[in-house]
């Protein structure tokens, strides 16, 4: 009996760890990376536009695992730069009826910016931005910036980049493998409250389970939407 239950407890364990397997970095699809880590705010109103946008390191690992452009130095120096930190991305416009952005400053969006993190247990930590960035992540940021003014034009042009210490006592503060949940706070000029939040593990980051219908689930979800079934744990 004692050997049925071992058996029976490494076969749930491995069948998690298979439910849960994290894909290669290089096999992560950025499209994908973006769209799970940017979120917009509730609140805005029909005369605002906000977007958040976190940035965990192993975005820029996806990017540089598969650039063969870069030599490894570079990207050592650069993930090196990245190491302990995540970036925090917001754009904030006020629109006029004419159709015209009136964007705000990056230390107007940080006065009133509050960010809260919840871990898997429920522990929550109010977080803030990092007030002396290292000269090499702000050189790497001075590059990002001018990417995303061509991309993204006028709206890439105003986006705000906060740096985030993501070193917590034992482990990373904001892991994008572990539940949590991010929470951003931000304030329009005319006092309204808007609130983002991001929820983890990132589905990005994890090879899909497939429902009985060949479909692949989302790594929060516990049941198939499409049959009801119980998805494998």
């Amino acid at each position: 009996m004692r050997r049925f239950i071992v058996c029976v407890a490494l076969l749930l364990v491995a069948s998690t760890l298979v439910a849960a397997e994290p894909k290669a970095i290089e096999n992560v699809d950025t499209d994908a990376f973006t769209s799970d880590t940017q979120v917009t705010p509730t609140g805005a109103g029909d005369d605002h536009v906000a977007l958040v946008w976190w940035i965990p390191i192993e975005f820029w690992e996806s990017i540089m695992a598969r650039d063969k452009n870069v030599g490894v130095a570079e990207k050592q120096a650069m993930l090196g730069a990245m190491s302990g930190t995540s970036l925090l991305v917001v754009v904030q416009a006020d629109t006029t009826q004419t159709g015209a952005f009136k964007f705000y400053g990056k230390d107007e969006i940080e006065e009133d910016l509050s960010l809260t993190y919840t871990d898997g247990d429920g522990q929550a930590r109010q977080l803030s931005p990092v007030q002396n960035v290292n000269p090499t992540l702000a050189t790497v940021l001075g590059i990002f910036k001018p990417i995303l003014g061509n991309a993204m034009g006028n709206m890439g042009n105003n986006m705000h980049f906060y740096v985030l210490d993501d070193r917590g006592p034992a482990d990373r503060l904001i892991n994008p493998y572990k539940e949590g949940t991010l929470q951003i706070d931000l304030v329009k000029r005319d006092g309204t409250d808007m609130t983002a939040e991001l929820e983890f593990p990132l589905n990005c980051l994890f090879v899909p389970r497939k429902c009985p219908n060949g479909r692949d689930a989302h790594i929060s979800w516990e049941y198939c939407p499409w049959t009801g079934k119980k998805l494998d744990d």
